[in-house]
Order: structure tokens, then sequence, then C-alpha cells
């Protein structure tokens, strides 16, 4: 049984990862903890070796039905309802986890916002330490920028679908007619994205998924059948994002030297690519982008933006921006 913390966190990054179907392997895994190691400071990069030796104790000590999947050259759980029972941490890492809970709590609706309040209540029941307190927990404001809000029935309904894997009949309001629409559907995915929730999965014996605005979903009802859910899909969310929409690549811009400082904040995690230059300002290549996502940006910078490629982005931000200068004159 591992006592060493550092050993007790990779094996809770591992489990995550075994939960949501990322097919870890050693050398997946060594790079996931180098950069945790970078961006986090959390100290626990590993090699290979200490990779399989932590797959082996999870398969001894907490039984964990982790096997390789050659299709996907990594690890997978064959039954998803495993739950690691983690030793309990120290009170560095129990800080952690207390602190995950809390943004948890504000980002998730009801009512598994009140469920993780109670385990994070739970958690505190057992600490041995006076640090950790609801007042502290409290004092952690979380500006998870939720914009909508969702039935706590609904959200329940299909939370127990996708981890259930049943099929449910609800109907959909479609947001630019206001029409009201059936589907049988298997809930494959539930994502949060920019304040709202999303389903994202495939309507009963169609091939092509569809991506459901979870607060635009006035029923849901347990229907008929199971499914297994879509590794492919979910490879292909985790690749290309949730929506299906076209990306634009090669976007180049010249942003002023007055955001700059914001723009390398933000370089490693948005995976820009910026060329300084003599005035100050920057020269910067965007990651493939959807149009819609790239003309909010450009035309919310007020000026402070010039798209230099492709000539049709900048017609078109050339044309929103004459819009907007005549409807307020």
């Amino acid at each position: 049984m591992p006592v060493n913390k550092k050993q007790i966190l990779r094996m809770i990054k591992l489990v995550a990862l075994l939960k949501r179907n990322a097919y870890p392997n050693a050398t997946s895994f060594v790079k996931i903890l180098q950069e945790a190691d970078l961006m986090e400071n959390l100290n626990i990069a590993c090699t290979e070796r200490t990779f399989m030796r932590d797959i082996a104790i999870l398969r001894q000590d907490f039984k964990a039905p982790i096997e390789f999947d050659h299709e996907h050259n990594g690890y997978c759980l064959t039954r998803p309802d495993w739950e690691f029972q983690a030793p309990m941490l120290a009170d560095d890492a129990l800080l952690t986890a207390m602190l995950g809970g809390r943004v948890a709590e504000d980002v998730l609706p009801s009512p598994l916002k009140e469920k993780v309040t109670l385990a994070v209540d739970n958690h505190l029941a057992v600490s041995d330490t006076s640090f950790f307190d609801r007042t502290f927990l409290e004092s952690l404001l979380v500006a998870s920028g939720n914009k909508t809000t969702i039935a706590p029935e609904i959200f329940e309904a299909l939370f127990q679908a996708w981890r259930n894997r049943f099929v449910v009949h609800l109907t959909y309001k479609k947001g630019a007619t206001g029409e009201s629409k059936e589907y049988d559907f298997e809930p494959h995915i539930l994502a949060a994205f920019k304040g709202n929730w999303y389903v994202k999965g495939y309507p009963r014996n169609e091939k092509k998924p569809v991506c459901l605005a979870i607060f635009r979903i006035q029923q849901v009802n347990k229907g008929r059948g199971t499914f297994k859910t879509d590794k492919k899909l979910l490879a292909d969310t985790r690749k290309n994002g949730l929506f299906d929409y076209p990306k634009i690549e090669g976007i180049t811009v010249r942003c002023a030297s007055s955001i700059a400082y914001y723009l390398y904040e933000q370089e490693r995690a948005k995976k820009l690519k910026i060329t300084p230059q003599q005035d100050g300002s920057l020269i910067v290549v965007l990651p493939p982008s959807p149009e819609y996502e790239a003309l909010r940006w450009i035309l919310g910078e007020g000026g402070n933006v010039e798209v230099l490629q492709p000539i049709e982005l900048r017609q078109k931000v050339h044309d929103m921006a004459q819009k907007c200068a005549e409807i307020n004159a």
C-alpha cells in the first residue's frame, strides 16, 4: 500500500485519465507529469518504470480493472464504475483536493453542486487539522462565468444517463426558431464550455453526432436501450473541440503593444506563436480557429488587432466594424 504523498498524487492523476478514457501509456503519462510540474509546481514527475510500478500497485492493492488497449496504445478501465479509494492525503495535498471541490461547487449545476458540497464537508469532518473549515473555503470566490440556469432535474437525469450509458428521450428547444424537437438520444459526452453546459452524442440510430445546449432541453425521460461510449468521438472531441465548426488555418494578426502583456501570459495555454517587433507590437499566429471566435476576439480588442492573413477574414472584420460604426453613429 503506497504511503508516499507523491505516489498518491501520481495515482490520482493517473486514475483521472483512466476515468476520462484518455488511454495513458508510460510515455504520455511521463510527459503529462512533466507539464504538471512546470505549470502547477507539483513536483510529481516520474520515469516510465515508475509509471509501470504504479499500474501494478493499482491492480494489486486497489483491485483496479486496468488493461492495455492495443487499438489506442494506452491503458483503460474495463469496469468504469470502479472507484479509487485513495489513502488520506497530507495537509497540503488535502488543501488541493478541498480547493478543487470548492471550484466544482461553483461550476457544477444542481444537484451535483450539493453532492460536491457534501463530499467537501465529509472530508472536513475527518480532517484532524483546524486549518480547513467551511469559512476558509467559502472565502475562495470562483468566477465560473455560468451564463445560463439549468433545471436540476434535467441535469441529474442527463448525468445519470451519461454515467450509466442508457438512452434518454428528450425534448429540445432550438435556439434559432424556438421549435421543439424530440430525440431518443445517447449522451456520450457532458462538457462545460464558456459558461454553458452541453451534451454531445447521437440521436438513436443515427451516425452523425449532435451537440445540445442543456439549458434548452425542456424534458428528459429514461428511454429504451443502452449504448457503449464512442471512444472515437471522445478522441475527436479532445482533438478538435466540442463543436464541428470549420476552422481557419494560418490566422496572422498584428497586435498593439498595449495588449502584449496578456498575450504573453496566454501564449502557452492558447498555443500562440508570437514574434515581437521593434516598435513593441507583436505578430501573432493563432491556432486553427472557428471564424466566429476569431471575429469576436479581434473586434472585442477595439482596434488593437490588425488582421494580416487571410484577406477574407480581414474584409469581414472591416465590414462588421463599419456596420457597428454606422449603427452607433
